[in-house]
Order: structure tokens, then C-alpha cells, then sequence
């Protein structure tokens, strides 16, 4: 059990997708602890992506299970995460966060050319 997506931007545990979120956390603040449960979870507390206007702040502050990101933002998102790619090393202590962000990139894309919303299941 854990968390698909539709546009096969994401299908694996739930507990991967936050890691992913975490480490993504790390280049979007720049900041050495950010790939870490505490330091997304002092994110959120302090409403450091509570502005849903800001694409990025769509996926960090999204539900792990269930819910959308509507087609209109799909396209932006995709743009913010490709914006993080040059930040990001090839290889990491996950080596496979990079082509999940990636993969989920792709799946916006291809969402957005639909004009579909990404649904998570």
C-alpha cells in the first residue's frame, strides 16, 4: 500500500514521498538540515508553504494520500521543481530522489498538456 498518482508522477510508499518532499525542502531553502522530517515539519508549522498561490507550496504542503493539483498549477510546478534539478547532485544519499523528481516533473507535464488534474490516490 502507498501513494499513486495518476500521470505516473508518483507511485511508492508514503513514507518515500515525504523523504522526497524533505530533500526537496533542502534546495528550495538552501538550508543544510532541510532534508529532515523536523525541519519540513517546522516548515509547516510556521507557514512557510501556506501560500497556494506559490506552485512549489502546492506539492510541499499537499497531502501524502489523497486529493489534486489542479491542471492550472500542474504547469507552473513543473517549471519550480525543473528550477531545483540544477541544485540537486546527481547522485545522493537517496539516489533515487533525483529521477522521482524527475518522474514527477514528466507526470505534471504530461497533466498539463491534458489540461488534467494530477489526482493522488
Amino acid at each position: 500500500m502507498g501513494l499513486d498518482t495518476s500521470h505516473d508522477c508518483w507511485s511508492g510508499p508514503y513514507s518515500m514521498f515525504m523523504r522526497w518532499r524533505q530533500w526537496l525542502h533542502l534546495f528550495i531553502t538552501n538550508d543544510p538540515k532541510g532534508a529532515t522530517e523536523e525541519a519540513l515539519k517546522a516548515a509547516w508549522e510556521a507557514g512557510r508553504y501556506d501560500d497556494q498561490s506559490v506552485p512549489i507550496n502546492v506539492l510541499m504542503n499537499h497531502s501524502d494520500c489523497d486529493g489534486e493539483i489542479p491542471a492550472a498549477v500542474c504547469g507552473p510546478l513543473a517549471d519550480a521543481l525543473e528550477a531545483l534539478l540544477p541544485k540537486m547532485p546527481e547522485r545522493a544519499i537517496y539516489d533515487q530522489m533525483r529521477p522521482a523528481t524527475v518522474r514527477f516533473i514528466a507526470g505534471l507535464r504530461l497533466a498539463a498538456a491534458a489540461g488534467e488534474a494530477v489526482r493522488f490516490h
